[in-house]
């Protein structure tokens, strides 16, 4: 396995000052980027498929709810764990280009599906895939970057959660409604593929493109390492035991973000009932939801990322150590009076107009988010921290963000009513979030400064190398 070896450090916060090791870096990212945007699509397909998959399964709203959120989230959350031990210990590029081949075809398999139960089991593959990408890609993009430059590597990184949603919806959900269009594809052995069977088919098979490509990147030598507070193993490991020490030693700390981007997550999930919502209320279709949809994620989410590393940077500058954390509690502030508010507008129009705040918001956050576990995680537990990070708030946005909207729905009584119960989640989520994240501020700070404090001389200054 190839290293990138340490190198001088630079005033500037930089280890390597060379413009083909920057460059390099950069490649590094937009590939990892590319990979988060084709996890998104695959995440978003289902939304657009829904009522297709609900007519021809004939699904009730909260069997619906389960494929868009514990079908994936299973496997997503709880599974990151050990992928997370195993990537602070081989090859992340390996684990990686397994994890894309995998959900790529659990998704292909998805078209093949012809009841409940099989679909359901194939997106708890894919989430089992994806698991792998962001203990992964975090840990890889942390090692590439110093500290003072950390924040904006990993919000361009993040930036592909939006990037690709917003390409689910603006081009995938146009070649959905196009497929909807064909007769139906004829398959030997199997009979016919419907629109939304044949949906998965395209959209699962080209990404196996990224599982090769993986290759092309270098494992850097791993950093933020400790000199105290950690039991390792003579090959400067750390097990998931002395992860979970650390982490509960400093669950204020930890707490805090782990709360904050819950919130962000589970908001986040109120998209997923996009098409039924329009559909319902607004007799909008497929199409229609599907073009407006991908334009709010690719504004709000650039813009969001931007203003959220602009309001960081300052912060940084003023010597801020919670200036990531600021940023994501700004997020939140902005993003909740948003997803709170556009289900119950009056009109298709001005709910796209409240959308527009709440994918801004929630971009600022969820950019924010690993960039602020990265300055509390040391470098012996940061895959296996990222992990358990997405372990928590997938739980509250994968598994616990989509049913209970439509349980709730489903008990009103009236499937027009959904609206009502999008607003009661977001209301809910980024409420308590605002308060408890402003409350643990202090105590995220104290942890920055003592992880500072424990690490190898030189590293808290800036990093290794870039």
């Amino acid at each position: 396995m190839k290293t990138l070896t340490h190198a001088k450090i630079d005033p500037h916060g930089w280890g390597d000052t060379t413009i083909k090791a920057r460059r390099y870096a950069w490649y590094v990212v937009i590939l990892l980027l590319a990979t988060q945007m084709v996890s998104y699509i695959d995440r978003f397909l289902p939304g657009l498929l829904i009522q297709w998959i609900k007519e021809d399964l004939q699904l009730t709203d909260f069997q619906v709810g389960l494929l868009m959120g514990p079908a994936f989230g299973l496997f997503y959350v709880f599974v990151g764990v050990p992928i997370g031990w195993l990537a602070d210990r081989y090859s992340r590029r390996a684990i990686l280009s397994i994890g894309i081949t995998l959900w790529c075809s659990m998704t292909v398999l998805a078209g093949f599906a012809k009841s409940f139960l099989p679909l359901f089991g194939t997106r708890m593959g894919v989430g089992l895939g994806e698991a792998a990408v962001n203990p992964c890609a975090v840990s890889l993009i942390s090692d590439y970057f110093p500290r003072a430059r950390r924040a904006r590597a990993l919000s361009v990184f993040m930036a592909g959660t939006f990037i690709g949603a917003g390409s689910a919806y603006l081009f995938i959900g146009p070649l959905v409604q196009y497929i909807g269009t064909l007769p139906p594809l004829h398959v030997p052995g199997f009979g016919d593929l419907a629109a939304w069977q044949m949906s998965f088919l395209f959209v699962g098979l080209p990404g196996f493109i990224l599982a090769g490509l993986m290759f092309t990147i270098r494992e850097p030598q791993r950093q933020d390492q400790v000199l105290r507070g950690l039991s390792t193993t003579e090959q400067g490991k750390a097990s998931l035991g002395d992860a979970m020490r650390f982490i509960l030693q400093r669950w204020r700390a930890f707490g805090t973000l782990f709360i904050g981007s819950a919130a962000v997550v589970t908001m986040g999930s109120l998209t997923f009932w996009n098409v039924a919502l329009f559909g319902r209320t607004w007799g909008w279709e497929i199409s229609e939801v599907g073009v407006t949809t991908g334009i709010l994620f690719f504004i709000g989410g650039p813009l969001g990322t931007v203003l959220g590393i602009w309001l960081t940077n300052r912060w940084i500058a003023a010597r801020r150590k919670d200036a990531t954390l600021r940023a994501l509690w700004t997020g939140i502030a902005i993003a909740m009076p948003g997803f709170a508010l556009y289900p119950l507008m009056p009109t298709p129009e001005l709910a796209v107009f409240m959308q527009f705040f709440a994918f801004t918001g929630q971009a600022m956050a969820a950019a924010a988010g690993p960039a602020t576990l990265t300055l509390i995680a040391p470098g012996q537990i940061k895959s296996q921290a990222t992990s358990i990070y997405y372990l928590f708030i997938g739980v509250f946005g994968q598994l616990i963000g989509p049913p209970p909207v439509g349980l709730l729905t489903d008990l009103l009584g009236d499937p027009g009513k959904l609206r009502y119960a999008m607003t009661i989640e977001a209301v809910t989520a980024g409420g308590i979030a605002l308060v408890l994240v402003a409350l643990g501020m202090r105590h995220y700070r104290r942890c920055v400064d003592e992880v500072e404090e424990l690490m190898t001389p030189g590293e808290a200054r800036g990093g290794a190398h870039g």
